[in-house]
């Protein structure tokens, strides 16, 4: 039987939940494989028939509207239907019948980079899926991902398709228009979908109140990286973080993390825009209250200067 676990993208949540030896449902696992950065369309496909055949079957609580109701209730039919479309899709993007142009985006760990990833584009288009693909540069870093957009003649977006960095098709992608409702909905409305319980947020999580901790695939340019001080932090609950604003130094705003792919971040390599954190981190891991994230974000800004103000000279105290 697979270890499904193998699946999570974050070494740190993958450790936690071996070690408490956490058994996944279908609709969980089905889940583990879909978001898996490092596995080919090829062995999602067969870990999903692996899971119709060794896990037992459950509801998928999706909420989507148009996802047909023997979908919404069996994550064994679902899979079937979804392992199917993402053949038709996988042909539909391999056809060659009509000319096409293809853009190429990749996400790179750029050389000497150590937490951030970055999300780079291939303005000109190609003739060839093969063209694209020979564009992304093999020396600037460790490539995550590559994904390929298939546009007609027109300009219009038809298919796209993720690709691992041995050019291994990853997944497929559609256009909301490419596909009828009742596909769209069956394309996005359970493994993709965010929400109430969201799939993601059922997973026991290693982290506390306190921890600092970053996203790798969050942006340098947003949100300051994605590093942050975890807050509320519950399984089958909308976890918070206080985030640092790139827009007004030393101000915070609560968000929503995605821990799944969240490692720890070392405090000695907060740099000085992140003086705040140590502070907050303090106060969080002393007191274990709950408390309300934007609220307490309120009040971290609008007394900022007093937490932050320069320690006084030990002669001037006086």
């Amino acid at each position: 039987m697979i270890d499904f676990l193998k699946f999570v993208n974050s070494d740190t949540v993958r450790n936690h939940l071996r070690q408490i030896r956490y058994q996944p449902t279908a609709l969980e696992a089905a889940w583990l494989a879909w978001q898996c950065e490092t596995i080919s369309l090829e062995e999602k496909c067969a870990s999903w028939l692996e899971i119709i055949e060794t896990l037992p079957d459950c509801p998928t609580y999706s909420r989507t509207m148009g996802l047909k109701a023997k979908y919404r209730d069996n994550t064994h039919t679902f899979l079937r239907a979804y392992i199917a479309q993402q053949k038709e899709l996988t042909t539909a993007f391999y056809q060659t019948d009509e000319s096409a142009v293809y853009h190429a985006e990749y996400q790179i760990l750029p050389k000497g980079e150590r937490f951030w990833r970055e999300y780079r584009t291939i303005e000109e288009g190609f003739p060839t899926l093969e063209s694209a693909l020979k564009t992304i540069p093999k020396i600037e870093g460790d490539i995550i991902r590559i994904t390929i957009y298939k546009k007609n003649s027109k300009g219009d977006f038809l298919t796209s398709a993720r690709f691992l960095p041995d050019h291994r098709l990853a997944f497929v992608d559609a256009h909301p228009g490419y596909l009828d409702n009742d596909k769209w909905a069956l394309h996005t409305g359970v493994l993709r979908y965010r929400g109430i319980p969201c799939i993601q947020n059922n997973f026991p999580s290693p982290f506390h109140p306190g921890d600092i901790l970053y996203n790798p695939n969050m942006p340098k340019e947003l949100f300051s990286g994605g590093v942050f001080v975890a807050a509320e932090i519950e399984p089958h609950h909308y976890p918070s973080g206080f985030f640092l604003r790139n827009d007004k130094p030393d101000r915070i705003l609560s968000l929503v993390p995605f821990l799944p792919d969240c490692e720890y971040y070392p405090v000695t390599s907060l740099t000085k825009p992140y003086r705040i954190f140590p502070l907050i981190s303090k106060f969080l891991k002393r007191n274990h209250t709950a408390l309300n994230p934007q609220a307490f974000a309120d009040f971290i800004n609008d007394h900022h200067d007093l937490f932050l103000s320069p320690a006084v000279p030990e002669n001037d105290k006086s």
